[in-house]
């Protein structure tokens, strides 16, 4: 049973850029983001994720990989967590993505391609194998789109996506809630964000996220599940030739 619920919070711990189809042809500097993770107010590990972007004349690639690193140990409960997430993205839209590692002692390897029919998934857990699909008309983005990032509040109101969980192989129907504007403090600096309250039926969680320049960063996310809740915060950002 997990107690912190700290699986599938890494997929989006990436920065990613908006949609274009007019950009140069380029490779851009590895781009790594590191996020500490702490719950009932310890720190319990961390969070690296290393992405790189090739532009090229109609299209562009994000190819990211994602290391997390979490002990926890408290009188009534403990977590580990020690994976390694890789994936592509095409113009925005996720083709590949695999996830291998260790969760509270239990094995799990998946890997998932998007392909004519839809997403399609291999899966090994605690050595059971299993296979499916997920058709493409079944989701709107996947977990690794970050589609609160531009969603459009001006209206107030709440908004609804179905949200395909990419390491659950899961589509979810999410609610999306803006909270406020606000910046976040990273690097001595003081970076414009979005508030975004978002809620499903396996998870209720809180971003902090911006799209600026062309460019989308989760700065912090907060999250409740079963008897615990949890936070993970940036705290460096820089650019690795």
């Amino acid at each position: 049973m997990r107690c912190i619920q700290l699986t599938a919070l890494v997929m989006v711990l990436i920065v990613i850029p908006a949609f274009s189809t007019t950009l140069p042809q380029s490779m851009s500097p590895t781009r790594s983001i590191t996020y500490k993770v702490s719950a009932m107010g310890a720190s319990i590990g961390d969070v690296v994720s290393e992405q790189r972007i090739f532009n090229e004349t109609d299209r562009y690639r994000i190819y990211f990989k994602t290391k997390t690193n979490i002990k926890a140990s408290f009188l009534w409960f403990s977590h580990s967590q020690h994976t390694v997430e890789t994936g592509e993205l095409n113009n925005g839209i996720l083709i590949k993505y695999s996830f291998n590692g260790e969760e509270n002692g239990v094995r799990k390897s998946l890997e998932g391609r998007l392909e004519m029919d839809g997403f399609k998934f291999s899966v090994e857990e605690d050595g059971v194998k299993r296979s499916l699909v997920v058709p493409r008309g079944s989701y709107d983005h996947t977990t690794m789109e970050c589609p609160e990032s531009r969603i459009d509040f001006a209206d107030g109101r709440e908004k609804y996506l179905r949200v395909l969980d990419v390491e659950n192989a899961v589509v979810v129907k999410r609610q999306y809630q803006l909270v406020r504007e606000e910046q976040y403090p990273l690097d001595n600096q003081e970076h414009p964000c979005r508030v975004v309250d978002m809620i499903d039926q396996r998870k209720k969680m809180r971003r902090w996220i911006a799209w600026d320049g062309g460019t989308v960063v989760l700065y912090r996310q907060d999250g409740r599940g079963g008897k615990g809740s949890y936070s993970v915060k940036a705290v460096s950002l820089k650019q690795i030739q």
